[in-house]
């Protein structure tokens, strides 16, 4: 927030379609999904002084982040489209912040000489695919739709936000799928 006023989010662009997000998923043991958008918030990296270079995406909640290389985040001028939409909650703290950098860092020892930029978290819609698969236990799989790769750290945040949203009763939007996966 700068000014006293709320930061609108961004909606990052959707660059896997259903048809991509539907081979990959089935792939991966999955043989239904629906789209989504979770809400993280995005930190810029970079060199001091500078712009940024990449983006870390994170939440409150979350253990290890996402790195997005890219001096630009996609966004698009649409608010998110059809699908589930899940709010992750508040922004990491700064404290947070700097233990994920530090994860994220050890991770890929290139990054250590990139460093965090001093500013406010800009809250995004990030676009995903959800997968199911049915067995003994519907498995959930988060699929990342600007990449195509699997979001394991985002499972959690995406489970807490379904059941939240069933027992808001805003599930009207959510499929039979989703409502079990809960």
């Amino acid at each position: 927030m700068s000014g006293g006023r709320m930061v609108e989010c961004l909606t990052l662009a959707r660059l896997i379609d259903a048809t991509a997000a539907q081979k990959r998923l089935q792939r991966l043991g999955a043989n239904a999904c629906e789209p989504a958008w979770v809400r993280l918030w995005a930190t810029g990296l970079g060199v001091a002084d500078g712009k940024p270079g990449a983006w870390l995406l994170s939440a409150q909640e979350m253990r290890r982040a996402l790195l997005l290389v890219d001096a630009e985040l996609p966004a698009q001028k649409a608010k998110p489209s059809a699908g589930v939409k899940i709010d992750s909650g508040s922004p990491p703290t700064p404290e947070a912040m700097d233990r994920l950098w530090l994860w994220e860092r050890i991770a890929t020892p290139r990054h250590w000489r990139i460093q965090m930029l001093d500013s406010t978290p800009v809250p995004i819609w990030l676009p995903c695919w959800l997968g199911y698969a049915h067995g003994r236990q519907l498995r959930l799989t988060v699929l990342s739709g600007l990449s195509g790769e699997t979001l394991p750290m985002l499972k959690p945040i995406v489970l807490k936000g379904l059941k939240q949203a069933y027992q808001n009763g805003e599930s009207s939007g959510a499929s039979e799928r989703t409502k079990k996966a809960i």
